[in-house]
């Protein structure tokens, strides 16, 4: 039988496949650097954006989270997508604020911590984030089981993580969320115009330094007169200036806890872990559960005092946590028992009186039972 090629006619066919294979290479390899180089400068110009634009990131942000409201509860199995949509839009409001505090670091409150305490922030902010929409889905994969095998895992890894804050890192009382006050509208005006090239001059001295009383920049009688007044106002806005006394200025450390508010951020971070586990021994329906966790919070609260020892960020904290306490309000049994028959004859005798009203109250009274289910919960909080 007459093989279909010769020797040589075989080798040149060899070649020929291999120089097609070496152009399909080359040529995936030069479109694959294309689309990086193309991402890359997408992604650079996107930061450009959310920077110079921050009202627009603000109207994307808003977009996608009235997509989540859209007829929450009435589709029931569809309950995980709404979930999903509420938890890309926080992630993408969380990506903007981590844009801007990467190209403008002062227009957030981080800027006294180190590096590996604010990477600690930003990963419990994304845990925060998305733990709602991860109980959901594993609720809907695998049932009772899924949902507080999830809780379970997500409330120790933040545990864990707010213990390293509190104790080894020394970062003040727990905050949620994680990272907040990031202001947006800062970092336009302070990435764009001429700052001073340093803090302090030549012999260490303060560049400018800021009245306690009166809130004016004063410029330093040895800082350099060339110095122009809104380079000093930027410079206090991105460091903030030391006031005369040497006292620090905007933003500020955390608060050194003493013992008593040790224990109470303690309790604090310990509660949903407590909350949980009491849900398992004296089961779901127990008023036990949930006077252990009404007990912790009412502790914590009491051993923080008086609020005159912290900053403003933390006074925030303390306040919203005081707050907070109304939604054991809406925590079952107490909303089985009493909250739910009076809360809801209260809506629908607004919905009947009030016109137009049905418009916003029955969906909010269809919603209220998938809110109650999934927010109320104690680690929720």
């Amino acid at each position: 039988m007459t093989p279909p090629y010769t020797r040589q006619e075989g080798d040149e066919v060899y070649l020929v496949c291999y120089r097609m294979a070496a152009g399909i290479r080359d040529s995936a390899q030069a479109t694959l650097q294309r689309l990086l180089t193309t991402c890359g400068e997408f992604v650079e110009k996107y930061q450009q954006l959310t920077v110079r634009d921050p009202e627009l990131t603000y109207k994307l942000e808003t977009g996608l989270r009235v997509v989540s409201y859209l007829f929450p509860g009435r589709l029931g199995a569809s309950q995980g997508v709404f979930e999903l949509a509420y938890c890309v839009s926080n992630l993408f409001s969380l990506l903007n604020d981590y844009i801007v505090c990467k190209k403008c670091p002062a227009a957030s409150n981080m800027t006294k911590l180190t590096r590996g305490h604010q990477r600690l922030l930003w990963c419990l902010a994304i845990l925060e984030t998305i733990e709602v929409v991860f109980e959901v889905f594993m609720e809907q994969l695998m049932s009772e089981p899924g949902k507080y095998g999830a809780v379970i895992l997500v409330q120790c890894i933040k545990a864990c993580l707010r213990l390293v804050h509190v104790f080894l890192l020394k970062g003040g009382i727990v905050k949620t969320p994680a990272v907040s006050g990031v202001d947006r509208s800062k970092a336009q005006p302070l990435c764009t115009t001429t700052q001073v090239d340093s803090d302090f001059t030549d012999e260490g001295k303060p560049v400018a330094w800021k009245g306690t009383r009166t809130g004016k920049v004063i410029r330093s009688i040895h800082a350099d007169s060339s110095i122009s007044y809104s380079q000093l106002q930027n410079y206090v806005t991105q460091s903030g200036a030391s006031s005369r006394d040497g006292r620090p200025g905007s933003p500020q450390r955390p608060t050194t806890l003493n013992s008593s508010q040790t224990v109470a951020e303690v309790l604090y971070i310990a509660r949903p872990l407590v909350h949980v586990v009491s849900m398992f021994v004296f089961k779901q329906t127990s008023w036990k559960p949930w006077l252990i966790a009404l007990i912790m919070d009412l502790v914590s609260l009491q051993c923080h005092g008086t609020l005159s020892k912290f900053n403003a960020p933390e006074r925030a904290e303390v306040l919203r946590r005081r707050s907070i306490l109304l939604v054991y309000l809406l925590r079952s049994p107490f909303y089985d028992e009493y909250t739910k028959d009076i809360l809801m004859r209260f809506l629908k005798y607004l919905s009947a009186t009030i016109p137009l009203a049905h418009y916003i109250i029955d969906p909010l009274v269809a919603y209220l039972p998938v809110w109650q289910h999934i927010y109320s919960y104690n680690w929720m909080t």
